[in-house]
Order: structure tokens, then C-alpha cells, then sequence
């Protein structure tokens, strides 16, 4: 039985290999980046459902649940919490625990109403 092998790209012609359509390559800043913010709005996006006085402190806790998130991805892949010259999931945590302490402040000092 044949079987279909992806990486018998060598035996392709070039004209071929020129036609083959390539996907645009990312560094791993942008996907991180995409990644937090596909995170981020689902945050937004549950938070919105709560009632209104209560959505303030909702968005925050749940930014800080998902920092909690980050930190366990970042601790499974082993990577170096600084040093390295792209941004990493420790990168990530920390912008979604900022961004849960930024609405905490804002919302203690009054800016969501009374």
C-alpha cells in the first residue's frame, strides 16, 4: 500500500517548487502577541455577560486566572523567564497580570461609575 509522504518535496521540479504556494512566516513576537490577545478578549468577552457593577472585578479576576494560565505554559515549556531575544509566555503572564492590575486601579479609582 503507497502511502502519501509530505516531505518528498526534493523530488519536486523547481518550477514547481517556485509555484507551491508558502504560508507569510511569523516570528514567534507576533504569535505570542496574537495568542495573548485571542486571550485577553475571551476575558472581555466573558466579563461582558456579567452584570455591569460587576464587571470590572470579573475582567480582573479572570486576566489573573488566565496570567495563572500563561505562568503553567511557561513553567511546562521550560523556557527562560528573561534573556531570550523574542517574547515568551512569561511575557504573556506578565502582560495579563499587569493588565488585571490596570483595571483594578482604574476601577478603584472610579473610572467604571460609582
Amino acid at each position: 500500500m503507497a502511502t502519501f509522504r509530505l516531505n518528498e518535496w526534493r523530488r519536486w521540479t523547481l518550477r514547481l517548487r517556485r509555484a507551491r504556494p508558502t504560508l507569510p512566516m511569523w516570528n514567534g513576537n507576533t504569535v505570542l502577541l496574537i495568542d495573548w490577545l485571542l486571550s485577553a478578549s475571551l476575558c472581555v468577552g466573558l466579563a461582558l455577560l456579567l452584570p455591569s457593577p460587576a464587571m470590572p472585578t470579573g475582567l480582573a479576576a479572570l486576566l489573573s486566572l488566565t496570567g495563572f494560565v500563561w505562568l503553567g505554559v511557561a513553567i511546562a515549556r521550560t523556557c527562560p523567564p528573561f534573556g531570550s531575544g523574542h517574547l515568551t509566555a512569561w511575557d504573556a503572564a506578565l502582560l495579563c497580570f499587569a493588565s488585571s492590575f490596570c483595571i483594578q486601579s482604574a476601577a478603584r479609582l472610579g473610572a467604571f461609575g460609582p
